[in-house]
């Protein structure tokens, strides 16, 4: 069993408190009885019916859109815990090391999407762009924004709509931006937060940050947290940490800085566990308000008994939501509720010194609170609740000692309820603010943007997200759906930054946004933290890269002639996007949306044909089939997809649909392997050619051979190792059928197995990394022993795989430690294809032998003509008895295999192939060489 990662900062320690005593739940068990244990944790999952149920009804629970995460959960869970440990992952330390793609002569190159954007909860003017240090001669043009997932980026002039963005180097690319604040005593100091509360424990942050030079350079500044370490109930797991900070404010005491910062908490499962799965709480006990007077140095969590709650006999800490400070620098604050202990939530607080906090009142039934207070009024507050799931709006006369209800603005898309402009999800997307030189003046954001005039008696709207259920029949500017915040100008408020789950609109006039189109516009040129779950990369290229992808909440992305460097993509779907193929010979892709939605679309320009499935893919029911975000593979030869699906008795199956011109031809593929095991990765032989043999990966522990899967009656076969443990993320062939690669989702656990045997030996080949999850792996087929993989923290590579104690290195260069969830490879040139969920996608390449290498081992091969009608020419300066030869089209099949005596006299091959680009590999004394040939 692999050893757990052990950090200071989450205070893994004994205690006894009132009754909670902790235990360790990573028992020593043999791998059959981890193996039972991990499938009743993943058959009892805490989102075993929500991961199920419809948007509509989802946010009805104030969960999240979609289910994707709640699927991750399952998947990379520890299998003897019973739930995954993403919190370690930000403690730990990857240095920069030099290896390829992604070393200093192969770097990584970002290829877009740069006009997609992402989730945005933070976006602010440079405090310091003003006067001299401006640059440009424009006060207040300088941006920064914060990606959920995506790192923190620069904008040097939001008013030029051709302005891009630039990542902040020097932070990790996966940061969950969540909260800023800049020292009112020195401008230069800035600080943000990191982890999202609100995504249910998918976007777990690594802690405070802080700039001195304005941004320039940032360093982690440590919280030791407050509180007992790890606490385990029969029912409750409360493991200590700081993983969520939802806000932080910094006020000037007499010339002193005094920094405050809300750490939330959250259960990283839904209130409905059972014992058998516990509720994972993620650092309830360390949530609360924390204090330092020394610029970070130290802290300490203020315990005023008035933010005290009990919950299971033991005593926690309210979190803070949001901090606001009045006109007289008195404190302000508003909680949100605990998930998992459902406490706290909806409560009002005051302080005067910042040690001692008054509760003012509580709003009934309140869950999260945000606040705006006037800038020259100390005792009027505007105030948004989530109440009962919905946004309701209030203002308070008198300092938050009581509040009263505004009326809230209707939002012209019919869909969305008239006393409910969030649509249900208050919890996600939740907005309130009020221009600081005129009270009356308030602006709230839900699912679009509104404007008052009046304190909230009466509401225009200035944004929307589409054009249907009557949103056509108003002239406001388009932001995308889900507004996170809003941000004005520091000497204009009728102009700001808004920030929405589609990045940053920046606002010319908000009085005009009503009436005016053109008043609000995006500004996410570069602002790449596009959150992909699939990519693909087109065997042919011509003028660039054809590219393809499917992400969250941006449909699926397609790019055509992609020059080097960022590219703009065409969305070809809405919605969430998901597997994509793209079969360039035949002239087709497969996208796909939900569940086991799967389009068959004319490539390379995306035309709709027809639905590839057993029913229309608007009628499948989104319960009936594949995963939220399903598995699939293209057998590209026989033009066959494979997908995840279920019987009409609810077992578990694979569709096989045969793809033709106008239609698809498909049926159920079932067997007792994986009826109640099911499938979690694909991959088609490029070896056999006749039919199709499919690798197949499952949720527990297996992988299958399946032949004939073309056919009704296909062959099941495990051929798993004896000590697998967990759910398969990849399986992929190297230069043979018998050589197979597998990874592994989970945390906990050996993540890379090997056979080159074809499953009759197995190699565990893990060693040196750390304690991650592994979502892809990709053998380099020009070069043996070169292998990377894509994990949580980025591209990871050996090149002594084939040793028995690899050392893997993060290749950086370029890319830095972001999820990757796909490795894509195109053959003819060995461009790697790198999707990563937070920083849209990249290219890599493999690398070859050179000929001066193949010579230092006394080797001399020639092979032509590279541009031929099938008659190729081998010769050899030395007697090289029983050289392997294969070929391969562009699509990684084998199409050609021979045994040749190479020696000084002239090989010839003649190869009965069709017009195309092949490669031809020649394998000899542990040695090989590859190149490329035409045939015309």
């Amino acid at each position: 069993m692999k050893k757990r990662f052990v950090y200071a900062g989450l205070a893994l320690i004994t205690a006894a408190i009132a009754g909670c005593n902790e235990i360790s739940r990573e028992k020593e068990l043999s791998t059959k009885e981890a193996r039972e244990m991990h499938q009743a944790f993943v058959e009892n999952s805490p989102f075993k019916e929500t991961k199920n149920l419809s948007r509509k009804e989802r946010k009805e629970l104030s969960l999240p859109p979609n289910s994707y995460n709640e699927r991750m959960w399952e998947l990379t869970m520890n299998p003897r815990l019973g739930f995954p440990t993403p919190y370690e992952v930000a403690l730990i330390d990857t240095n920069t090391l030099k290896s390829a793609p992604g070393s200093t002569t192969r770097p990584w190159e970002e290829r877009g999407p740069s006009n997609v954007g992402g989730r945005t909860r933070v976006v602010f003017y440079d405090p310091n762009d003003v006067g001299a240090n401006n640059g440009d001669g424009i006060d207040y043009n300088r941006i920064f924004a914060g990606g959920v997932s995506g790192g923190l980026w620069v904008n040097n002039d939001i008013t030029d709509v051709n302005s891009s963005w630039n990542i902040i180097p020097g932070l990790a690319s996966n940061l969950n931006v969540s909260a800023y604040a800049i020292d009112p005593n020195d401008s230069m100091t800035i600080y943000i937060g990191t982890g999202e509360q609100y995504a249910a424990g998918a976007a777990v942050g690594n802690g405070l940050y802080k700039t001195t030079d304005g941004g320039s350079t940032w360093t982690a500044v440590p919280i030791t947290p407050a509180g007992p370490g790890t606490l385990n109930t029969t029912s409750d797991l409360f493991t200590a940490g700081i993983f969520f900070i939802n806000d932080i404010i910094v006020r000037n005491s007499n010339g002193n800085s005094e920094v405050y910062v809300g750490i939330g908490s959250t259960n990283y499962a839904t209130p409905n566990f059972n014992i058998s799965n516990p509720n994972n709480i993620l650092g309830a006990q360390n949530a609360g308000l924390y204090r330092s007077i020394d610029s970070g140095a130290s802290w300490n969590r203020i315990e005023n008994t008035s933010m005290q709650y009990n919950f299971g006999g033991q005593t926690f800490y309210i979190a803070p939501n949001d901090f606001e400070i009045s006109a007289d620098n008195i404190l302000y604050m508003g909680s949100i509720a605990v998930p998992g202990t459902g406490f706290g939530g909806g409560r009002l607080y005051r302080s005067t010194d910042g040690l001692n906090w008054t509760l003012q009142s509580t709003i009934s039934g309140a869950d999260r609170i945000e606040l705006a207070c006037s800038a020259t009024n100390p005792n009027l507050f505007y105030i948004a609740a989530q109440v009962l799931n919905q946004g309701d709006l209030f203002v308070s006369n008198d300092a938050l000692l009581s509040t009263t209800a505004i009326n809230e603005p209707d939002d012209a898309d019919t869909s969305i309820p008239a006393n409910d402009f969030t649509r249900g999800q208050a919890f996600y997307d939740l907005v309130i603010e009020v221009d600081p030189t005129n009270d009356q003046i308030i602006y709230a954001g839900g699912i679009d943007t509104f404007r008052s005039t009046n304190a909230g008696n009466s509401w225009s709207q200035i944004s929307k997200w589409t054009d249907v259920n009557g949103l056509q029949n108003i002239n406001a500017p388009f932001i995308h759906a889900d507004i996170h915040a809003l941000t004005f100008h520091p000497t204009n408020t009728n102009q700001a930054v808004i920030g929405s789950d589609g990045g940053v609109s920046w606002a010319n006039s908000l009085s005009n946004a009503n009436i005016s189109s053109n008043a609000i516009s995006t500004r996410i040129n570069g602002y790449n933290v596009t959150q992909f779950y699939y990519g693909s990369i087109a065997s042919n290229f011509g003028r660039g890269d054809n590219l393809s992808g499917g992400t969250q909440d941006n449909g699926t992305q397609a790019l055509n002639n992609a020059a080097v460097g960022e590219n703009a993509f065409t969305a070809v779907l809405g919605g969430d996007g998901g597997h994509t193929e793209i079969d360039a010979i035949d002239g087709y892709a497969v996208i796909t949306s939900q569940y086991n939605n799967h389009r068959i679309v004319g490539y390379p320009q995306y035309d709709f044909r027809y639905c590839a499935s057993t029913v229309n893919c608007s009628d499948r029911p989104p319960n009936a089939d594949g995963d939220f975000i399903n598995v699939a593979e293209l057998d590209r030869n026989l033009n066959f997809l494979y997908s995840n699906t279920r019987n009409f008795n609810g077992t578990n199956a694979i569709e096989a649909c045969e793809l033709f011109a106008s239609a698809a031809i498909c049926n159920n593929l079932s067997s007792n392997l994986i009826s109640g095991n099911r499938p979690t990765s694909y991959k088609v032989s490029p070896f056999t050619l006749t039919s199709t043999t499919l690798l197949v990966g499952t949720e527990f522990s297996t992988v299958l051979v399946v032949t004939n899967a073309n056919t009704s009656s296909p062959t099941f076969t495990n051929i798993s190792g004896s000590n697998f443990l967990g759910s398969v993320s990849d399986v992929e062939f190297g230069l043979s059928e018998q050589e197979i690669y597998v990874t592994m989702h989970n945390y906990g656990v050996e993540n890379i197995w090997y056979t080159n045997d074809g499953g009759n030996t197995w190699s565990a080949k893990e060693r040196n990394l750390p304690d991650i999850p592994i979502k892809a792996i990709l053998p380099n087929p020009l070069l043996p022993g070169e292998v990377i993989i894509g994990t949580e923290l980025g591209v990871f590579a050996t090149s002594d795989f084939n040793s028995a104690n690899p050392t893997w290195q993060p290749l950086r260069n370029g890319m830095t430690n972001v999820r990757v969830v796909d490795l894509d490879l195109r053959t003819v040139d060995n461009t790697i294809l790198a999707t990563t969920h937070g920083r849209g996608m990249f290219t890599g390449t493999f690398d070859t032998l050179s000929i001066s290498q193949f010579e230092s081992e006394n080797l001399n091969i020639q092979i032509y003509p590279t541009i031929s009608n099938g008659n190729i020419t081998i010769s050899s300066a030395l007697e090289l008895p029983e050289t392997e030869i294969k070929v391969f089209n562009l699509s990684g099949q084998q199409v050609f295999n021979t045994i040749e005596d190479l020696g000084v006299s002239e090989s010839r091959l003649e190869l009965d192939l069709k017009s195309g680009f092949y490669l031809i590999q020649l394998s000899v004394n542990g040695q090989s060489k590859t190149e490329k040939i035409i045939i015309k």
